[in-house]
């Protein structure tokens, strides 16, 4: 009797520890909800990591706030860039060196030199949406700049104000006693010139590698959180709508993806999502809304590709350009409130696909070699989705692995347990 209590004790620990190692590698866990998917872990310890990407190669690399790492096909890790001047928003791949978007700032990394080459520098991201985005597209460098201001008007919590892409004329409306473009405090009235900058708020720029030249390709975009690019070099964005805060607070906006087109005007700040900030719709009655703009350049504003449900969710965008997970130039985005992956059906509508940890935090999606990458800075872990292989016995649940092992062990343990009795005897 003794011995058979012991037997149970000792299994009841083992399922304990079994549950316990369950539940800790759970938290990296995806529940997948479209069905032709898999998914795996790439990497794991990227705790608080900022982006990524892959060489021609396919070498991974993480980029920190100031650190990026080198993880190669063999799995060996290295320190390349440890650099305590740099605060890193993203990094790209160009050949075999680093483009590195940090403070205001890009740099190109050459990576057999170890040294910087400073491509551009001055950018006016000094307010609320600072965070610059870059993608590359053959040699040709996509850089987005935010806005300073929430919609386009400085106040007591955020004294930065946008600089202007094109000569604005006032329309004089101020709210507080401050005006869109120009220091806190300083009075504008009707009419009143502002002067268009060469780096503009609200604007991705694009960056010749050939010829060290940049234009601003498109304006009137609040603040890029992902950016990609299509099989026909079409490049797309995720914008992040105006909220309910500050001295223009601005009701009911969303996040929107677009497709950007060179030298289009978006309407940021006296437009959003295609619609005037004058509608009905930014407003329940108690937020009077004017333009603040007197000469836009267009009255009708390109509309986006998707409209989502809420704002300051989107973060994270990628295409499957070759069509190997997903139909051919699939839009595959983050939303970090509700914490699903979603795509873009032909129809334009959002379909999840993976539910997420509700302790994640998607920073960067992006793809590469047949398959999607999502890093998870809060989870600390780069996962990868691909087409599904047809291997449904390897493909259970973990807590059914869990169970087939532990049962497997308790019948190991059992005719051991026997076989000692046998001997006793």
């Amino acid at each position: 009797m003794r011995r058979f209590l012991k037997f149970l004790m000792f299994s009841i620990i083992i399922v304990s520890l079994s549950f316990g190692i369950y539940k800790f590698s759970n938290r990296y866990d995806l529940k997948l909800i479209y069905e032709n998917i898999d998914w795996s872990i790439n990497t794991k310890g990227l705790a608080g990591a900022v982006s990524f990407d892959f060489d021609k190669e396919n070498n991974l690399y993480i980029a920190f706030k100031n650190t990026i790492k080198i993880i190669n096909k063999d799995n060996k890790e290295e320190i390349l860039v440890y650099d305590k001047s740099l605060n890193i928003y993203d990094i790209a791949c160009y050949n075999d060196d680093i483009i590195i978007a940090s403070d205001n700032r890009v740099l190109l990394y050459d990576i057999n030199k170890e040294q910087y080459i400073e491509l551009i520098n001055d950018l006016p991201n000094s307010g609320l949406n600072y965070k610059t985005n870059i993608i590359l597209n053959g040699d040709y460098l996509y850089i987005s700049i935010g806005s300073n201001t929430n919609s386009g008007i400085v106040d007591e919590n955020n004294k930065n104000e946008d600089k202007a892409s094109f000569e604005w004329e006032s329309t004089g409306i101020g709210y507080n006693n401050n005006y869109a473009f120009v220091p806190f405090g300083e009075k504008v009235i009707e009419g009143q010139k502002i002067k268009e900058n060469v780096l503009s708020n609200a604007s991705i720029l694009r960056y010749d590698l050939n010829s060290n030249e940049f234009i601003t390709y498109a304006t009137g975009i609040r603040n890029v959180k992902g950016l990609a690019i299509d099989s026909l070099g079409k490049l797309t964005a995720i914008v992040g709508g105006m909220e309910d805060s500050g001295v223009r607070a601005v009701k009911d906006d969303a996040d929107y993806i677009y497709d950007i087109k060179e030298k289009a005007w978006y309407g940021w700040p006296d437009f959003s999502g295609g619609d005037p900030i004058t509608s009905p719709r930014f407003s329940d009655g108690t937020n009077k809304l004017s333009f603040v703009i007197a000469n836009h350049p267009t009255e009708v504003t390109l509309g986006p590709r998707y409209q989502h449900d809420k704002v300051a969710a989107l973060k994270g965008l990628t295409i499957d350009y070759e069509g190997k997970c997903f139909p051919k130039d699939t839009v595959v985005f983050a939303d970090n409130v509700d914490n699903y992956i979603y795509v873009l059906t032909e129809n334009d509508t959002s379909k999840a696909i993976v539910a997420l940890d509700k302790d994640s935090y998607v920073e960067k999606v992006k793809y590469n070699d047949s398959n999607i990458y999502i890093l998870d800075s809060n989870g600390g872990c780069l996962y990868r989705i691909g087409g599904q292989i047809n291997t449904t016995i390897f493909n259970l649940p973990n807590v059914i692995w869990i169970f087939i092992i532990i049962f497997v062990m308790a019948i190991i343990i059992a005719l051991i347990y026997k076989s000692k009795m046998k001997k006793s005897k």
